[in-house]
């Protein structure tokens, strides 16, 4: 992939950027972040995290400690319309991904309850998700208090290219020309804009 950009004059920084971006870590390291629909076949352009909040919320409903990561994995392994659900969206029905997010978040969840606390960390925590303690608290650190930086890593444009060339952006932007989305041309009917008049009638109120 480098160097087919570099033949096609992708600027090197850029592919830095695309290196240095959380989101290899998130998916591929640490395992938690899924793509929409991956059945379709399309390039994902968004990856989800899927959420560990209606776990915890009924955990603690039924008075239990939601901080505690065996009573997540149990509530987690009970659960499984929320898993099939989100395995429906983002994993092509297979549940197995979906709970290993699940169950890494949990994990990260009691690891850091501990850590913040200024307990020993549980490296079992850790070891029961398949990832070790300093793992777990790169993922925190990502996922909690990371600044925009962290998060966000966008490169500068170039001058030297000007205006996106067809190669980077063959299809142009809809709002560039008239009649884009949102313009005021001819839409897929070939209907122009079509005026309206508004008249006051007795009683009060508008009509076209």
């Amino acid at each position: 992939v480098q160097r087919a950009a570099e033949a096609c004059g992708v600027p090197h920084d850029w592919v830095q950027a695309a290196q240095r971006s959380p989101i290899w870590k998130l998916i591929n390291d640490f395992e938690v972040a899924l793509p929409l629909h991956p059945e379709y076949r399309t390039l994902p352009m968004v990856w989800y995290i899927p959420p560990l909040s209606p776990i915890v919320d009924e955990v603690t409903r039924t008075n239990n400690d939601a901080e505690d990561h065996k009573v997540l994995f149990t509530a987690l392994s009970k659960m499984r319309i929320p898993l099939e659900y989100l395995a429906e969206l983002f994993t092509a029905g297979d549940t197995r991904p979906v709970e290993l997010a699940l169950r890494r978040l949990a994990a990260m969840r009691s690891y850091m309850r501990d850590v913040n606390l200024g307990e020993p960390p549980k490296e079992k925590i850790a070891a029961a998700v398949g990832m070790t303690g300093q793992q777990i608290e790169d993922m925190y650190a990502l996922l909690a208090i990371a600044d925009y930086d962290d998060r966000y890593v966008i490169p500068m444009m170039h001058a030297e290219l000007g205006r996106p060339t067809p190669s980077y952006d063959p299809m142009g932007c809809s709002l560039d020309a008239d009649g884009g989305i949102g313009m005021a041309g001819s839409g897929a009917t070939g209907r122009g804009p079509v005026p309206l008049t508004l008249q006051h009638r007795h009683g009060g109120g508008a009509y076209a």
